[in-house]
């Protein structure tokens, strides 16, 4: 069973339970080949804290005296190694030797019989260069091979590698067909050749039609992905396993691995690395040893440094910055570069799963950095969703490239002389392009930052430039409402639903402020039904104001449907859990405000999700939901 613990959009920590314990995710399983002990299992369980290994059963079986020993001790005591082991099936072997002799029903028993965590079915390698039409064969036959390990799959996970080379509606229509039959592992197969010939941008469109194909189901891994330079952009896509052989295979030739590529050791004169291999010797020492100790040196330090770059690869996702490690990462090679164009392109796959607030600022890394989907679905809207306040007043644009943020209060002299006296819609001129100045303190305007003095293009459409008295005098005099309103109204269209500010606003409308001048809780008609979160500019929804929303937008919108079962702890303030919704609006991303109701469409709680829609289909365990407030009907 898979569990989300955290997450940073896509990207995610997990729990994978198996009968040998539990797997927290992202990590690497080292993989162990039975007929070359180079670093032992145990030395991985207890020095590296591998959780979880990979050993090829296709390997064990072929070998008398290693299916004998497996069979009669169980993998886990003939292997010594007391954490989850996952088995694959002998699929590589035919990708490096051709077809092998071996039955798919063969192969998966004996998986079973040996008492693997994770058995791999027998599944058809797809090539890169294999023809469309053979492409087809192989994941048909991958399909119907999965259908039928699932009969009998037992108490163990069946892992079904979802294949289709470089033609990626294939990819979808795999994993699509291989989601439907509730595994539990989905490893994406055949990607080895795009990883040895740095294919990159042809990898990043592989993981994401797979993961399309699949949607949030999980754990995901990402066969023969050893290497550390590409866990940031294969995490943030939403893969949670990664095996690795090339830790041994790169050591035997002498070669180092790192974040940022890999270097040799004959180029090596300063080893500039803390792990505990290289803060013990210096690189001519290393150079001087033995072959078979030197190359288990630098075997040791390359599994060092993939481990400790997935620990800063959770880090990132629990401080919400993987974009921001991912985009510098793969600036490190120019063909890892190229493919960050493949993951913005993938802007619908992965949109749904960015929420409209993070809980670090926005950082610019690079010109695309703003093609990053939770920004570009910002930007979006506010040319294609966003309706003024004042609509058919005049547009007056101020230029807030040398402002400080936020804009609005390095501009009170200028409001004081508009508002309330002229009926206007006001505009500031950003590096994100042209906000509406009602949302400057909305994320991702004011928890942003931008190098000084970059600018964007436009603005576009008609708009009076800010000229002092000058603009004054152009305008009619016509009553109009304050920024405080104007933003009320805005953040609840762009928070919650077109509509939702007209609906919160329509009454006595009052509100607090701190000291700093801002708007702290709103109250309509002596009810409070607002607080806006000083973190990020975005609103917390209160019973009172859940209760207008639900009475005024019509099901599904902003509801999440809870089971009978789950009513009454819902009501009493508990959280929703995975497996007890029926029906969420399609429109939900993680951390959305959402109104919590029962199969009559009667409000029982509200609070704040922590999945997105989808992610509610599909989950079986965890944290759904977050209740702030329950409706109690005495």
């Amino acid at each position: 069973m898979f569990e989300i613990k955290a997450r940073d959009g896509p990207a995610r920590i997990g729990v994978f339970s198996t009968l040998h314990g539990r797997v927290d995710t992202p990590t690497l399983m080292p993989v162990v080949n039975p007929n070359i002990e180079f670093i032992t299992p145990k030395v991985l369980e207890n020095r590296f804290k591998a959780q979880m290994l990979i050993t090829n059963s296709y390997i064990i079986y072929r070998s008398e005296d290693l299916k004998k020993k497996a069979l009669s001790e169980g993998i886990h005591s003939s292997l010594d190694f007391s954490g989850a082991i996952m088995t694959d099936s002998g699929t590589f072997q035919s990708h490096v030797y051709g077809e092998v002799d071996l039955q798919p029903e063969e192969i998966l028993s004996f998986q079973r019989r040996i008492g693997s965590d994770v058995c791999t079915i027998l599944d058809r390698f797809t090539e890169p260069d294999d023809s469309r039409r053979l492409v087809e064969e192989k994941v048909e036959d991958t399909i119907e091979r999965a259908k039928q390990a699932m009969v009998h799959r037992g108490d163990q996970h069946i892992a079904l590698p979802i294949q289709g080379s470089v033609h990626y509606d294939l990819r979808e229509y795999c994993g699509s067909e291989l989601g439907k039959l509730d595994g539990t592992f989905y490893p994406i197969g055949g990607v080895v050749p795009l990883l040895e010939n740095y294919r990159f941008r042809e990898l990043v469109k592989v993981i994401l039609h797979s993961k399309k194909g699949l949607g949030p189901r999980g754990p995901v891994h990402l066969f023969g992905a050893g290497h550390p330079m590409i866990y940031p952009m294969a995490v943030l896509l939403g893969c949670d396993l990664f095996d690795s052989s090339s830790y041994a295979k790169y050591a035997r030739r002498g070669d180092m691995m790192y974040p940022w590529g890999t270097r040799n050791i004959d180029e090596i004169e300063y080893l500039g690395c803390e792990c505990p291999v290289c803060s013990q010797i210096h690189a001519d020492e290393l150079k001087g040893l033995k072959k078979d100790e030197r190359d288990l040196r630098i075997a040791e330090h390359n599994l060092w440094i993939s481990y400790r770059e997935m620990d800063r690869v959770k880090q990132a996702i629990h401080e919400g910055s993987l974009w921001e490690m991912m985009e510098n990462r793969m600036g490190s090679h120019p063909a890892i570069l190229e493919s960050l164009k493949a993951i913005y392109e993938g802007y619908d796959i992965l949109e749904p799963y960015e929420p409209k607030s993070r809980r670090k600022a926005f950082f610019y890394t690079r010109e695309r950095s703003l093609e990053r989907p939770g920004i570009k679905r910002f930007i979006q809207y506010l040319e294609d969703g966003y309706v003024p306040p004042n609509p058919g007043a005049p547009s007056i644009l101020f230029d807030g490239t040398d402002m400080r943020k936020p804009y609005s209060r390095y501009l009170q002299n200028e409001l004081d002389m508009l508002l309330p006296d002229f009926r206007v819609n006001l505009l500031i001129k950003t590096p994100m392009g042209t906000v509406p100045l009602e949302l400057d303190e909305t994320y991702p305007v004011a928890q942003s930052i931008f190098p000084k003095g970059l600018t964007s293009d436009g603005p576009h459409g008609d708009f009076i430039p800010w000229s002092g008295e000058d603009t004054i005098g152009s305008l009619n005099s016509t009553k109009g409402c304050s920024l405080d309103e104007m933003r009320i109204r805005s953040i609840c269209d762009y928070q919650f639903h077109p509509g939702a500010g007209d609906i919160l606003t329509d009454g006595e409308l009052t509100f607090n402020k701190n000291r700093k001048g801002r708007i702290k809780n709103v109250f309509l008609d002596g009810r409070h039904v607002l607080s806006l979160r000083a973190h990020d500019g975005l609103f917390t929804l209160k019973i009172e104001g859940a209760v207008l929303l639900k009475e005024h937008l019509s099901a599904p919108i902003m509801r999440v449907q809870v089971e009978d079962d789950s009513v009454e702890f819902n009501r009493q303030g508990k959280n929703v859990f995975a497996g007890f919704i029926t029906t969420a609006w399609d429109e939900l991303k993680p951390y959305d405000e959402v109104l919590i109701v029962d199969k009559e469409d009667t409000l029982v709680a509200l609070g704040r999700t922590f999945l997105n829609s989808r992610e509610m289909e599909v989950q079986k365990k965890g944290l759904a939901v977050r209740v702030r407030e329950g409706l109690d009907l005495e």
